[in-house]
């Protein structure tokens, strides 16, 4: 899953793409939220980013595949959580 400054292994591509819709979801309604802000605070909505996950192929190796699993994707998964609230 690629990210706006990372590429995080995923478990399988189903979960890739279940956490980059979460990701996706979650962060489109905040920045969503801080623009309206912004926008009712006179202010330029457009400072803030657009961010978003794109499900991609792994290019690295089995083990490094496995190494990215074990430190980041406990980290991305917790999207599901924020999104099912």
């Amino acid at each position: 899953m690629q990210g706006p400054d990372d590429i995080v292994a995923a478990p399988s591509r189903d979960q890739a793409d279940a956490v980059a819709a979460a990701f996706n979801e979650y962060w489109g309604a905040y920045l969503t939220k801080q623009r309206a802000q912004s926008v009712a605070d006179g202010r330029n909505p457009d400072h803030w980013p657009t961010v978003s996950a794109v499900v991609s192929e792994w290019q690295g190796t089995a083990r490094e595949h496995a190494n990215s699993v074990e430190k980041y994707w406990p980290d991305y998964a917790e999207y599901l959580k924020l999104t099912a609230a």
